[in-house]
C-alpha cells in the first residue's frame, strides 16, 4: 500500500501481500497436522489411493482456511503512530490493542524473506530496551515508503519540525566484498556445527524409514574398509564446511555499514535470500568486541561485534557491526563508526609471570582425572592419554599469552581467550558494576580476577581478566569508578 500521507495521519493497514503471509504462515503451522496421517501410513507401509485422496483433501481444506483466515488476520491488523506512541490492534475474534511510547523505541529493523521480495515488501520489527531476543511489534508487510516513513517516524527526536525535510542518506562506511565474503565463509569456524547437523539429520532419517529399508541403505553406503571410512569421514567434513560457507554467505551477502548523517545511528543492511536491516543507536552500544577466530587470527582477520542494551534481533543482545576485516583497520573503522570506543589496542599490559602456571594447571585439570582412570584401569591407552595433558597445558599458555589489559582514560580494553581471542572495549560510564575477587589460592601468590559488566538486554554480559595483580585489580576498579562517575556527570551536562 502506497499511500503519500503521513503514517500518523490515521490508522493504516499492512500491505495486502499480508494477506499471503499470513496465510502462508497458517498453512506452514498446521499442515504437518493434515499430512500426518501420510506419513503414518507410508512408514508403516500401508500407504495407498485412499489415504493419498484422505490428504489431498486435507491439504485443500487446510489451504482453504489458511486463506480466509488470512483475509480476516489482514482486516483486523492496523497501526498507527500519534500521542507520541505507536498503536497496534489486531485480533480476529479476541481483539487487542497496545501502544508502544515512541521513547522506548530502541531499534527498528527491516527484514525481507523470500516471498516478501518477490513483491518488494519489507517486514518491519520494534524493539525496545529489554525486550530480549524478540521484536515488540512487527508488521508482517509493509511496502518500502510505509516503512521507511514509519521508521522516520519512529527514530526521529525532530518529527515535527522536520515532516517535510528529506533526510540525507546514510554515509557507507564499509561493505563487505565477495572475496571477503568467501574468506569469511572458510574461516567462520562453523564447520564442527554444520557436521553435527549433518549428523543429526541422518540420524532422523534413520528413524524415519523402515528398519528394512534403512538396513539395507546403511549396508549399502557403509565403508566396508579403513580407507572407506576415512573417505567417508572426510567427505562429511567437506560437505559440512560448504555447509558452513554457504549458511555464512546467505547470512552476509551484500554486508553494509553505514552511519546515519547525525551520527546517532549505524545502519546495518545485509542478507542475500532474507534481507536484514537494523538500525543501531550509538548511544546504546555498552561494549565493543574484536573477535579472532583459531582460523582467522594466523591470518590477521577479525570480526567486529557490538553488545547493546536491549538491541538484536541476533542472540537478543549482541550483533555483527562487520563480519571479517583485517585487524590492522579495526581501529581506523572504530573512529569512523563508534569514536568513543577508538583506540589503540595494542600494547596491552600482560599478566604477572606468577600467573603463567595457573593458566596451564586449569588447562590440564579436567583431563588430569580422565588420564589417571585411564592409566589404572588400562595401562597402555591410559599412557598414551597422558599425553593429552601436553596441547591442554599448551593451551593454558596460550591463554596466558592472550591476556591483558589496557586503560586509556576511561577506556578499559580487556583482551583474553577461550578458542577465539577476543578484545573487549569498554567505556567507563557504561559499566553497571566494576569489582575483583580474590580466592584462597589467588590470595597465597598476590593475585586477583578482575571483573565488569555492561547492560544487555534484559540482564547484562559479563567480562573477567583471571590472574592480574591484587593490587593493580583495585586500582582499576577506584580508577574506573571515579572516571566513570566524573564522564557520565559531563554526558548528562552536556545533554
Amino acid at each position: 500500500m502506497n499511500s503519500s500521507a503521513p503514517a500518523s495521519s490515521r490508522e493504516q493497514h499492512l500491505h495486502p501481500i499480508g494477506m499471503l503471509l499470513e496465510a502462508l504462515q497458517t498453512l506452514r503451522r498446521w499442515f504437518g497436522v493434515a499430512a500426518f496421517p501420510g506419513i503414518a501410513a507410508l512408514i508403516n507401509g500401508e500407504f495407498g489411493v485412499r489415504i493419498l485422496l484422505f490428504v489431498l483433501l486435507g491439504v485443500a481444506l487446510l489451504g482453504i482456511l489458511s486463506a480466509v483466515w488470512g483475509v480476516l488476520s489482514w482486516r483486523a491488523t492496523s497501526y498507527l503512530v500519534s500521542g507520541g506512541a505507536l498503536h497496534l490492534k489486531r485480533g480476529v475474534f479476541q481483539k487487542s490493542e497496545r501502544s508502544l511510547p515512541l521513547e522506548h523505541v530502541q531499534s527498528v529493523s527491516s527484514v525481507q524473506g523470500i516471498v516478501q521480495r518477490l513483491f518488494d515488501v519489507v517486514e518491519v520489527r520494534v524493539e525496545t530496551a529489554g525486550g530480549g531476543g524478540e521484536p515488540e511489534i512487527s508488521l508482517s508487510a509493509l511496502s518500502r515508503s510505509d516503512a521507511e516513513a514509519l521508521r522516520e517516524e519512529l527514530t526521529s527526536t525532530r518529527r515535527a519540525s522536520l515532516e517535510d525535510f528529506e533526510e540525507p542518506a546514510p554515509a557507507v562506511l564499509r561493505r563487505l566484498s565477495v572475496r571477503d565474503l568467501l574468506l569469511a565463509g572458510l574461516t567462520s569456524g562453523q564447520i564442527g556445527i554444520a557436521a553435527s547437523v549433518v549428523l543429526g539429520a541422518s540420524q532422523t532419517v534413520d528413524q524415519l524409514l523402515p528398519r528394512n529399508l534403512a538396513k539395507q541403505i546403511s549396508e549399502a553406503l557403509l565403508p566396508q574398509t579403513v580407507w572407506a571410512a576415512l573417505l567417508l569421514v572426510l567427505a562429511i567434513v567437506v560437505f559440512a564446511w560448504v555447509l558452513a560457507i554457504l549458511g555464512t554467505v546467505l547470512a552476509h551477502a551484500n554486508f553494509t555499514l553505514s552511519r546515519s548523517v547525525d551520527g546517532k545511528y549505524l545502519h546495518i543492511k545485509r542478507g542475500l535470500l532474507k534481507r536484514y536491516e537494523a538500525t543501531v543507536p550509538l548511544a546504546r552500544i555498552q561494549a565493543i568486541k574484536i573477535v579472532e577466530g583459531v582460523l582467522r587470527q594466523p591470518f590477521g582477520l577479525a570480526t567486529l561485534r557490538v553488545e547493546s542494551a536491549g538491541f538484536g534481533a541476533e542472540e537478543g543482545v549482541s550483533t555483527t557491526l562487520f563480519p571479517l576485516l583485517p585487524r590492522k583497520k579495526v581501529e581506523k573503522l572504530l573512529r569512523a563508526t563508534a569514536p568513543r570506543f577508538a583506540g589503540p589496542l595494542d600494547d596491552l599490559k600482560p599478566l604477572p609471570a606468577r600467573a603463567r602456571r595457573r593458566y596451564a594447571f586449569r588447562a590440564v585439570l579436567p583431563v588430569l582425572p580422565i588420564s589417571a582412570f585411564c592409566a589404572v584401569f588400562y595401562f597402555l591407552p591410559g599412557l598414551v592419554s597422558l599425553l593429552v595433558m601436553l596441547p591442554a597445558a599448551l593451551y593454558g599458555l596460550l591463554r596466558y599469552r592472550a591476556a591483558g589489559r589496557r586503560l586509556d582514560g576511561d577506556r578499559l580494553v580487556l583482551r583474553f581467550r577461550r578458542l577465539a581471542r577476543t578484545t573487549v572495549i569498554l567505556p567507563g560510564e557504561r559499566l553497571q558494576s566494576r569489582g575483583y575477587s580474590v580466592s584462597p589460592l589467588q590470595r597465597r601468590n598476590e593475585l586477583a580476577t578482575l571483573e565488569v559488566e555492561v547492560a544487555s538486554g534484559r540482564g547484562g554480559v559479563a567480562f573477567r581478566l583471571v590472574d592480574l595483580e591484587a593490587e593493580m585489580a583495585g586500582n582499576l576498579v577506584e580508577a574506573l569508578a571515579e572516571r566513570g562517575s566524573r564522564a557520565a556527570s559531563q554526558e548528562r551536562y552536556s545533554v
